[in-house]
């Protein structure tokens, strides 16, 4: 079971260290929560507060620490610096599409906070469920469409959520990641459920039903964590700004693919030189 799978993965990669959680207060990381109090490891976990504003993810994230007795850190994200903040993300973590760029950026202020070596992400397992407007349209109907699905969001796509960022920041912070559901027996487990099988007759009933924990509290469904805390509302302010907007873009996904090439042009030019 998949219960079972998260517990090896994590024991076996973790070891008996202590353990950070990156905490949005949804479904994927509260597995891996319970599964690490299952294994009787002290847990840290962290959430951040956009402008220093409380969003549903920030208080659902301590509504359910308070309720584990986890400690967990809030960290304020600040709004005064996204212009070098933006700079930063495209030049140094080489993002490339908008939703890199939102989900990317808590990273720069949370990883100088965290303090244990090991740090557990539940970085792309919405990839399994189908639960994004995309695959709720085109590919929840058949087995075939959603094995289709995960085979495009996993195997084929070398950079599946974020992760090679999310890697570069723990390398950059002298931090171990363990990312379970980027792990092959996870893939193997899901690859043959249907959406049905997962998602009836509740969104991620297959997993919230591995851990009785989940009778303790209530989520909502999935959401975009940089929806839910507004970092994209805070993205589309660059629009207006000529340092960041160099070809008078209409669309913040269009200025994230302009510093991506030019970044990657020069790139290519000090590799020829």
């Amino acid at each position: 079971m998949i219960d079972n799978i998260l517990r090896n993965i994590i024991g076996n990669e973790t070891g008996g260290y202590d353990v950070a959680i990156l905490m949005s207060g949804g479904t994927d990381s509260c597995t891996l929560l319970f599964t690490a109090l299952r294994l009787g490891k002290k847990v840290h976990c962290y959430t951040f507060k956009p402008f220093g504003q409380d969003t549903y993810d920030s208080t659902k994230a301590k509504e359910i620490c308070d309720i584990f007795n986890v400690p967990i850190t809030m960290i304020d994200l600040p709004e005064v610096n996204i212009v070098n903040d933006f700079k930063l993300l495209a030049s140094k973590y080489n993002c490339k599409k908008k939703t890199q760029y939102e989900c990317t950026w808590p990273y720069i202020y949370t990883f100088p906070i965290i303090k244990e070596k090991y740090i557990l992400s539940g970085l792309a397992a919405d990839g399994y469920y189908g639960v994004s407007k995309k695959a709720m349209i085109h590919f929840r109907h058949t087995l075939e469409k959603m094995q289709e699905f995960r085979r495009s969001y996993f195997k084929d796509n070398p950079n599946p959520a974020g992760y090679l960022q999310l890697k570069q920041f723990c390398e950059e912070y002298n931090k171990i990641l363990c990312v379970p559901y980027l792990d092959d027996s996870v893939y193997n487990y899901f690859y043959t459920k249907t959406w049905e099988d997962i998602n009836k007759p509740y969104q991620k009933h297959l997993i919230q039903s591995r851990f009785e924990e989940f009778k303790k509290i209530k989520i909502k469904g999935h959401i975009n964590y940089q929806l839910c805390a507004k970092v994209d509302k805070l993205f589309e302010k660059l629009l207006d700004n000529k340092e960041i907007n160099l070809y008078n873009r209409k669309r913040v996904m269009d200025i994230c693919r302009d510093w991506y090439n030019i970044n990657q042009s020069k790139a290519n030019l000090e590799s020829f030189l």
